[in-house]
């Protein structure tokens, strides 16, 4: 038996696909856990150059997309929401085939939660006077798709534009709710966001820290909202701007809710919770978001 045990072990060490995975953070580290006992994971890929060199579930990050040149590997699996229409461009213009390129880990995520935007705003009217927002836009990817959603409606978009602050950080660590550091989603840009916006005109960029960037808007209702800053402090700071003038029946959209790398996001639903009253919560079905409707 212990023959046939060492063969079985052999024979799927050698038929293992030899996997990088592009994105260390969050999302790409759950992916490295469900993956590791079916793959070969080599390491790491990642666009933010602070990174490289350093380690992410013990393994190496081993540059950008570029990297692939100098590797041997059989498979890239996409490993980040925020940069799944940017991530396989780079790894092709690396020379990597695109059959080579695994976007399936993510893609359900992201098209699930642009699925559920594009039937809620399809079963509304648009009311004049009435806003949409959202509150960490990194690329833009996800403000896109609200701004196209909401053609009629002023859409704000609150970012620092230069990653995570140390204010918010600093709660972080002292409660144990992730692991990021100031330069973590830095590599964007305003120009960047609206160069991708389907109606430019109708966008409003709040730069800075919030919720120091919402001063002026105490009187602005809203109909939409994706809370995306992934961090205790600046998601309960949402919740208490937002949810309080959301117009009945809107929807306040929570990103990495159900997120084990960013502990902070549903620890602050349920402070702001303690604090107000219970929400009615629903999750969207892509394992990530919930969707706290305004009654």
């Amino acid at each position: 038996m212990s023959g046939q045990s060492s063969l079985r072990t052999g024979l799927k060490e050698f038929f293992m696909k030899k996997v990088l995975i592009f994105g260390s953070g969050s999302t790409g580290s759950r992916i490295c856990g469900e993956i590791k006992d079916s793959c070969e994971v080599i390491g790491f890929l990642d666009n933010d150059e602070s990174k490289w060199g350093g380690k992410c579930c013990a393994l190496p990050v081993l540059g950008n997309a570029d990297s692939c040149k100098s590797l041997d590997f059989d498979e890239v699996i996409l490993g980040s929401l925020t940069a799944l229409d940017v991530m396989p461009a780079q790894l092709v213009a690396a020379g990597v085939e695109p059959s080579k390129i695994n976007r399936s880990f993510v893609e359900t995520q992201v098209k699930a939660r642009v699925n559920f935007l594009r039937d809620y705003a399809a079963s509304v009217t648009e009311e004049p006077g009435v806003a949409v927002a959202e509150g960490g836009v990194f690329q833009g990817e996800f403000a896109k798709e609200i701004n196209r959603a909401f053609p009629k409606s002023t859409l704000y978009l609150f970012d620092t534009f230069e990653g995570f602050d140390e204010r918010d950080i600093r709660t972080e660590r002292e409660n144990g709710f992730s692991s990021e550091g100031v330069s973590h989603l830095n590599i964007t840009s305003e120009s960047l966001v609206l160069s991708k916006l389907p109606h430019p005109g109708k966008a409003v960029i709040r730069k800075g820290f919030f919720p120091e960037t919402a001063a002026g808007l105490e009187d602005a209702r809203f109909q939409f909202v994706n809370l995306d800053f992934d961090l205790h402090d600046p998601i309960l700071a949402g919740l208490r701007f937002f949810y309080p003038r959301m117009i009945r029946g809107g929807v306040l959209l929570v990103h990495d809710y159900f997120n084990p790398g960013y502990k902070g996001v549903a620890q602050a639903v349920a402070d702001y919770e303690r604090e107000c009253s219970a929400l009615v919560k629903i999750p969207i079905g892509d394992h990530c978001s919930i969707c706290i409707v305004k009654v």
